[in-house]
């Protein structure tokens, strides 16, 4: 059996990345580099499960981003 990873969303910066899971539950985000506890997981499996999975959690929060940028734009 390979290793498990899961998805978990940074508190600081709110992207999701693939983190190794591991008997200690804290962890640091590689983007920001907050150090912080395993409160949700929001996906566990493979490594190359977990990344697309991530890819598309990133993707969707980029896009809603962009809409929420959009809708205060044509406010003014």
């Amino acid at each position: 059996m390979g290793q498990d990873f899961h998805v978990l969303r940074c508190f600081s910066c709110q992207t999701f990345q693939v983190q190794q899971v591991k008997k200690v539950n804290r962890w640091s985000c590689k983007l920001c580099g907050q150090k912080q506890s395993v409160l949700k997981e929001f996906g566990r499996g493979s490594g190359a499960d977990c990344r697309r999975h991530v890819q598309k959690l990133n993707a969707m929060r980029g896009a809603m981003m962009e809409e929420e940028e959009e809708a205060t734009r044509s406010l003014w």
